[in-house]
Formats: structure tokens, C-alpha cells, sequence
């Protein structure tokens, strides 16, 4: 007895259904590019915060060690408060902070890493899916 045609809609239509699209493939590549898209982003951040606090301290002592034997965590260049009787530092409302030279990179790169999660997502979809697929082909021979 041969198989019945399935038939999308009305069943008096009579016509087959069209082939289905891979929703498990389409799935399972979200959830991988999910995975390399949050891997990148940790990895990048973790670069961009090595990165910045190497740009930010350079190769300036961390702390100075003064005749006294005083220990100042400032600055190198803040003036020392018993030379001229002013504050160490300048306060915090007339510096402002720096144009981070990193950051328009970092969004570069992560622009560029959704693209690529994506495409890393669907390949490694693919290959998880090859078992099922040769399976599914067995399967099918078998019942003909």
C-alpha cells in the first residue's frame, strides 16, 4: 500500500506540501551563535580591560616614595602638599576624563562578532545535525 501524500490546508486540495525549512537547524544556530557571541564578548572585554589599564598607568609608579618616608598614592605629577601648601591634587570637578582611545575599536570588533557568531553558529549547527541527518536517511531507506 503506498504512502499518502501529506497535504498542507484543505485536504480536498490535493497538492503536496512543500518541503519544510530546517527549524531545528535554524534553532539550533541561535543557541551557538548565542554561545560565540557571549565568548567573544567576555574575551573582548577582558582584553579591552587588560588594554585600558595599561594605557591608563602606563609607565608611571604606581606609588612614590618621598625622603620622609611618606608614602603618597597619587600621581606623580600632583604637587606634594608641603612644598607649597596647596591641595595634592586638583579636585575631581575641574578634571575631566580622557577620550578612551579603545572604545571605537571594541565596538568595531563587536560589530564585526555578531556577523561572524552567526556564521560560526550555523556551521557548528550543521555538524551537530550530520548524525541526524544520516540517521533520518537510514530511517527512510529502510521503510521504502
Amino acid at each position: 500500500m503506498p504512502m499518502p501524500i501529506r497535504v498542507r490546508g484543505r485536504a480536498g486540495d490535493g497538492r503536496p506540501a512543500p518541503p519544510r525549512r530546517t527549524v531545528t537547524r535554524l534553532r539550533l544556530t541561535c543557541v551557538y551563535g548565542g554561545v560565540f557571541m557571549l565568548a567573544g564578548t567576555a574575551l573582548l572585554a577582558v582584553v579591552f580591560l587588560l588594554a585600558r589599564q595599561a594605557v591608563d598607568r602606563g609607565n608611571e609608579p604606581v606609588f612614590e616614595v618621598r625622603s620622609e618616608g611618606t608614602l603618597v598614592l597619587a600621581p606623580a605629577d600632583c604637587a606634594w602638599p608641603g612644598a607649597g601648601g596647596q591641595a595634592p591634587c586638583p579636585p575631581a570637578s575641574d578634571r575631566r576624563p580622557p577620550r578612551d582611545p579603545l572604545t571605537s575599536p571594541a565596538l568595531l570588533v563587536l560589530a564585526a562578532l555578531g556577523p561572524l557568531s552567526v556564521v560560526a553558529g550555523y556551521v557548528t549547527a550543521g555538524y551537530a545535525l550530520s548524525p541526524v541527518r544520516r540517521i533520518a536517511r537510514t530511517a527512510r531507506a529502510a521503510g521504502r
